[in-house]
């Protein structure tokens, strides 16, 4: 690879290109890029009438449907910020979120099966009653100030695009809210040419084209999955949606649309592999498993490659735009999240460094010694309606991580979830890595629990593969040969699966008041 792919401009570059091709289907309808174009004017146009102005704020709480992206480029198209905003948010936190960024407008679909589906809407209405709400899918039932589908089958003299996108270089362009996990979500604030810059890094590593069929189920309200969804439509693909992930309807859409290009976490491709049957689905499509937001089994991997005959990429990164990622087969096999790091949120160069920092002081550490992870940031990282962060020249992200001789990371976890274990800090993903490769281990995780001794001790919860489950004893032992003896665990705990965030990353929180529900089934060793 040379560097980023360059990609159109605009949608509306696309659009003249690949007219005719279709743009994205799900199981309702299938759009050309034609017809998305015109749905982006028809809705941009709409924005114009409801007195939404260039720079205005639009939340868009949608399920990972075609409209979702018709949204983000209207709002593009007429110089307004896309707020994407997570599918299951209640009304309280809806409510936030658009006082928050102070938003003109809220495009918003009622979850299926929801027992007040309205409800997020009753709550805006009544914090912010000026903001103007668009609803999709579902009959108004006077909440709403209007249609979605009336806007976007407006005439055709409402529905064209400007040609170029009407933003300048600094101009926030879109909002991509963090997970939320230390406190409120803050709006982390991105534009068009640090945006296009990310998605030409993605793009120069997998070749993305216009054979290519993305399947997609990850929520286009995060970062990750709104930036794959983008990238191929400007690369003249086909997005093939899922609004809500199942291994049986995933592999029935592989095998009907022939996709080449498969997202998801490592949790999605686990369950895709358990329920994939030779004799039912056909999977030699596939060109790429593209994998994130949790660590990737060496053993999972080395199934997607067998199983899946599909090559990997693997992507490490923040909602705040520094990543890391890696389609190295020997790499990923290692365990690594790759060497080659971009930083943003406004550096466009793909060359910067990463480092490994002491927690305790900010000093680098040496080659192999776990600490935080830290890229490289010559500005400061601006948040929406908060002071900008400042650094010290790095980025510190809060995981924990090593780096080793070859230049290759690995990340070990959250720095707050370090297991301070008699003053010996342990992170619980060094020890997972291999816990992991276990036989006898199907699933596992490793959280502290309270020790008298101690202070903390590192227990290992595990999800039994079939047969006997291991014991402690065994257990210790198989780790003893890659571990230092600080880091074995203390505890077994047996659970019948690992709770997770929606994410894939290990509820950690969950996790401990399952350990602790079980108390005394749980085996335990104290061997100092």
């Amino acid at each position: 690879m040379t560097g980023p792919t360059t990609l159109p401009p605009t949608l509306e570059d696309a659009c003249a290109r690949w007219p005719q091709r279709v743009a994205i289907t799900d199981q309702r309808q299938a759009l050309t890029y034609e017809t998305l174009r015109r749905r982006v004017g028809a809705l941009a146009a709409a924005y114009t009438r409801l007195g939404v102005k260039p720079g205005d704020r639009v939340v868009c709480q949608l399920p990972t449907c075609p409209e979702f992206l018709v949204a983000l480029f209207a709002a593009w198209a007429w110089g307004a910020v896309h707020v994407g905003a997570d599918k299951d948010l209640t009304g309280s936190e809806l409510t936030w979120l658009v006082g928050h960024t102070d938003a003109a407008a809220v495009v918003f679909g009622p979850r299926p099966g929801a027992p007040e589906p309205w409800a997020p809407v009753h709550a805006v209405r009544q914090a912010h009653p000026g903001v103007h709400v668009i609803a999709h899918g579902a009959a108004l039932d006077g909440t709403a100030d209007d249609s979605l589908e009336r806007l976007l089958h407006a005439p055709e003299r409402d529905s064209s695009l400007p040609g170029q996108a009407p933003f300048g270089a600094d101009d926030t362009a879109v909002l991509f809210m963090t997970s939320g996990t230390t406190g409120r979500p803050k709006g982390v604030i991105e534009t068009i040419p640090s945006l296009w810059a990310k998605m030409g890094f993605l793009a120069g590593m997998f070749c993305p084209g216009p054979e290519d069929v993305h399947l997609m189920y990850l929520p286009l309200s995060h970062a990750y999955g709104m930036k794959l969804a983008v990238l191929g439509l400007l690369t003249g693909g086909r997005v093939v949606m899922l609004d809500r992930f199942t291994p049986a309807e995933t592999l029935r859409l592989i095998t009907s649309e022939q996709a080449t290009v498969l997202p998801g976490t490592p949790a999605h491709f686990r369950l895709v592999l358990d329920n994939l049957d030779p004799a039912c689905h056909r999977v030699d499509s596939l060109r790429w498993a593209l994998a994130s937001a949790a660590p990737l089994p060496p053993a999972l991997a080395r199934d997607i490659y067998a199983r899946l005959g599909a090559d990997v990429l693997y992507t490490y990164g923040c909602s705040e735009g520094f990543l890391t990622l890696t389609a190295d087969r020997d790499e990923i096999l290692r365990g690594s999240v790759g060497r080659r790091a971009f930083h943003g949120p406004e550096d466009t160069s793909p060359t910067g460094t990463l480092a490994i920092l002491d927690p305790d002081n900010g000093s680098h550490l040496p080659t192999g010694e776990v600490g935080e992870i830290a890229f490289g940031a010559s500005r400061p990282v601006r948040y929406w309606a908060d002071p900008p962060v400042a650094t010290d020249g790095w980025y510190h992200t809060g995981d924990l991580g090593r780096v080793d001789t070859d230049g290759c990371l690995y990340v070990l976890g959250r720095l707050k979830d370090l297991v301070n274990r008699g003053g010996m800090n342990v992170a619980p993903g060094e020890v997972e890595a291999v816990l992991v490769r276990h036989p006898g281990v199907a699933d596992g995780a490793v959280v502290a629990t309270p020790d008298a001794v101690l202070g903390e001790a590192i227990c290992a919860c595990v999800v039994p593969a079939a047969g006997d489950p291991p014991d402690l004893a065994e257990l210790r032992d198989f780790l003893g040969e890659t571990l230092a003896r600080h880091k074995l665990p203390d505890e077994l705990c047996l659970v019948e699966e690992i709770p997770r965030t929606k994410i894939s990353k290990v509820d950690r929180g969950a996790l401990q008041d399952r350990v602790a529900d079980k108390g005394p089934t749980r085996q335990r060793a104290r061997a100092g």
